[in-house]
């Protein structure tokens, strides 16, 4: 008599379950994750759906793929990037000077644009009197922060030949030296979070060829660096009166 064959011998058929569990269990984390974010540009949702892709076929010819974790930080990181530009349109707002600062945000920080004619007559790097509430207004939204700032002169690409500056990337860095300088001694910004850079004509953000466009190029950037490199005791946003 044939010998019946036992019950933990059989061939199991409902495997593919588990497998599918599996993918269910990655998508509702996908989904999550979108959930929780209040805004996600392409490039960072490629990399999200780049790592789920990852996760749930082991494809190795993906070059570079963050983990979950890594991807949910810089995500949270890029919303409150976000809310900080916001709240620094707030500010600008409230003093009413929409028309003198424009806000532009790059991939290093925020930054705020001042033109060349609201803070200095031509050729000069003094700050005019009447652009004081201007200067008050961004050392407000640098009280705001604990990032690192930088402050950076820009010209249009005409020759500037005077007794005082030889070129323009002197002017472009003593304009830059002069808001950094008021900022420091009468806002009591800390000098060990704020720096400067001179551009010249060198850092156009529109072509030199309108008289509008070499308009827009002299200008003094203010920029917010998205993230602080300092050392921790260096987050202190005012220094303390001696």
């Amino acid at each position: 008599m044939a010998r019946k064959k036992k019950k933990d011998d059989e061939i199991r058929t409902d495997g593919w379950m588990d497998t599918f569990a599996d993918t269910m269990t990655l998508l509702l984390t996908f989904f999550i994750l979108l959930y929780s974010i209040s805004a996600v540009d392409s490039e960072k949702l490629k990399k999200l759906s780049e790592a789920l892709q990852y996760s749930l076929t082991g494809d190795s010819s993906i070059e570079e793929v963050q983990s979950i974790d890594d991807l949910k930080v810089e995500l949270e990181k890029g919303t409150k990037y976000e809310d900080l530009a916001a709240k620094l349109n707030e500010i600008i707002e409230k003093n009413s000077l929409t028309d003198e600062i424009k806000i532009r945000e790059e991939e290093r920080g925020i930054v705020l644009q001042v033109d060349e004619s609201i803070l200095f007559d031509s050729g000069k790097a003094e700050i005019k009197s009447e652009s004081i509430n201007v200067l008050d207004t961004i050392a407000k939204i640098i009280q705001e922060t604990d990032n690192e700032i930088v402050a950076e002169g820009n010209t249009d690409n005409v020759p500037i030949n005077s007794a005082a500056y030889r070129s323009n990337w002197e002017l472009s860095t003593e304009r830059a030296l002069s808001i950094v300088r008021y900022l420091i001694e009468n806002k009591n910004i800390n000098p060990n979070r704020i720096s400067l850079k001179g551009y010249g004509e060198f850092n156009p953000i529109v072509p030199n060829d309108t008289p509008e466009n070499k308009a827009k190029n002299r200008r003094v950037d203010i920029l917010v660096v998205e993230e602080r490199e300092s050392k921790t005791e260096n987050k202190n946003n005012n220094v303390e009166n001696k």
